[in-house]
C-alpha cells in the first residue's frame, strides 16, 4: 500500500494574521511605524500617507479601514498643526499643538492595536480618539 502523503503537494500551512508577519509584507504595520518615526524625521509621514493612498485602493476591507483611518489621521492632524503653528504667536497655539501630539499619539496607538488584533477601524471616528 501507498502511503497517501507522499508524492502529492505539501498540505497547506496556516498563514500568520496580518499584524505577525515580516514588517515588509504587512504595508498597514508600516505605514503606522512611519507615522510614529515622522515625530523626529517629518518626511517619514509624508512618506507614511503616500503608502496608504497607493496601497488603499486593492486592499482587503481590513488593511482598508485602517489606510482610510491613517490618511484621516494625517489630514486631520495637518490641519491642527497649521492651526497650532500660526496660534503659537498668541500662546493659545501652544495648546492646540499639545492636543495635536497627544490626539495623534492616541490614534496611531490605538490604530496599531487594532490592527494587530485583526480589528478594523471604525468609519464613524471622525475627530475622535480612535
Amino acid at each position: 500500500m501507498s502511503d497517501p502523503n507522499q508524492g502529492g503537494l505539501p498540505p497547506p500551512q496556516p498563514q500568520p494574521p496580518p499584524g505577525t508577519s515580516d514588517i515588509l509584507s504587512n504595508i498597514p504595520q508600516l505605514v503606522y511605524l512611519l507615522f510614529f518615526a515622522g515625530f523626529v524625521i517629518a518626511p517619514a509621514a509624508l512618506i507614511a500617507v503616500v503608502l496608504a493612498y497607493v496601497n488603499r485602493d486593492g486592499a482587503s476591507p481590513l488593511a482598508r479601514s485602517h489606510y482610510d483611518f491613517q490618511i484621516s489621521t494625517f489630514w486631520r492632524g495637518l490641519a491642527l498643526m497649521v492651526v497650532g503653528v500660526i496660534l503659537a504667536f498668541f500662546l493659545v497655539g501652544w495648546l492646540v499643538l499639545l492636543f495635536w501630539l497627544i490626539w495623534t499619539v492616541i490614534r496611531l496607538v490605538k490604530g496599531f492595536t487594532n490592527l494587530s488584533r485583526n480589528l478594523p477601524m471604525s468609519d464613524t471616528i471622525g475627530w475622535g480618539f480612535g
